[in-house]
């Protein structure tokens, strides 16, 4: 292992046993032993089939938003809308997946493909400004996902909400629920963990090859590290920009449409946990590595999975649970955001 990697996993271990430290401050301010509540997560998160089956399951998510947030770090773009996304591939793969008379080797493709095209369409205004007029995509991507959110909600109760629900007193935001044609099947029964886990792996592995082997690929690290040096390198950094704010959107989309295929069976409003910001902070935990943002999702997916057995288990609030996964995350995750700005400093300055 060479140098640059011992100090990275160091740095990753020491900021995760600060986080640790920190929680346990508010752990024991709620009376209880940290060390206990600790192996209350741990067991939550790998002490069952069922735990291991949920974390993995809440894993896949994680990974397709972690990738598609690295597809635009890598750039020097920073992608806030990703949450938007989420939501517009799973209302989509949600209203195809309701077509009937279908095989599935068609319908689950199509889903999929339909929640990638709105995903890219929705990303293509802060695209086009970013790339043409260099306008600032954070802002834009940010105010885009609130909206998409909110249309989400507007589509669905005005349009397609289902006709039973509307009468009911209880009124829930959801579609009819998909046909079977589009259903993505589950690994291992009854467990919610579903084929979506190969799209997944898919995915990492293109990031890795896009990334490592690949001419564009090339050009698109080197404009995330230096944009100066790659403009006088002869890099299309306009082409760069648009085409990753777009590639980022459509990849965040899947993620949405495997939750209405795989884990829902149809588009329920309010169904993401924060996926958006979570993929852009498993991105960064990740520091932007394919293998790095697999083994944070796994992470994420365990905290998903254990915080809650953890709060059954003991006297820890959701609210002090809510308190410690942030601290954790932080710690993490400042840490990865303040190496890939020096990385980029560094680049800049020539050293």
């Amino acid at each position: 292992m060479n140098k640059p990697w011992v100090q990275s996993i160091l740095r990753l271990l020491i900021a995760f046993a600060v986080g640790l430290i920190i929680s346990s401050i508010f752990i024991l301010a709620v009376g209880e032993n940290p060390i206990e509540a600790y192996i209350a997560f741990l067991s939550g998160a790998f002490g069952s089939n069922l735990s291991i089956f949920t974390t993995l399951r809440w894993t896949v998510p994680y990974i397709i938003v972690g990738v598609a947030a690295a597809v635009s770090f890598k750039a020097g773009l920073f992608n806030m809308g990703l949450e938007g996304c989420v939501y517009a591939g799973a209302l989509v793969a949600g209203l195809l997946g309701t077509m009937k008379g279908m095989s599935a080797v068609v319908h689950i493709p199509l889903c999929i493909l339909g929640a990638v095209a709105v995903g890219m369409l929705w990303m293509w205004v802060p695209a086009f400004l970013k790339s043409r007029f260099g306008t600032s995509e954070v802002i834009i991507t940010w105010m885009q996902s609130y909206a998409m959110v909110l249309l989400c909600s507007f589509l669905v109760t005005s349009y397609f909400q289902r006709p039973e629900d509307i009468m009911s007193a209880a009124q829930q935001v959801r579609t009819p629920f998909i046909e079977a044609s589009a259903t993505l099947n589950p690994i291992v029964q009854p467990y919610k963990l579903n084929s979506s886990l190969y799209i997944a792996i898919v995915l990492v592995v293109l990031f890795y090859v896009f990334t490592k082997y690949t001419k564009r690929g090339y050009e698109h690290r080197m404009m995330g590290l230096s944009y100066d040096f790659s403009v006088y390198g002869g890099v299309n950094t306009k082409d760069i920009q648009f085409w990753a704010l777009l590639i980022s959107g459509g990849i965040a989309a899947i993620a949405g449409a495997a939750e209405t295929m795989g884990v829902n069976g149809q588009y329920i409003h309010g169904f993401s946990t924060s996926m958006g910001p979570n993929g852009i902070m498993v991105a960064l935990m990740g520091r932007l590595n394919p293998v790095g943002i697999a083994a944070a999702s796994l992470f994420m997916g365990a905290i998903q999975s254990g915080a809650r057995a953890m709060v059954r288990a003991t006297d820890v609030s959701v609210y002090t649970m809510n308190i410690m996964i942030s601290i954790i995350v932080i710690c993490i995750t400042a840490d990865g955001l303040y190496e890939l700005l020096r990385i980029k400093k560094r680049q800049r300055e020539g050293d």
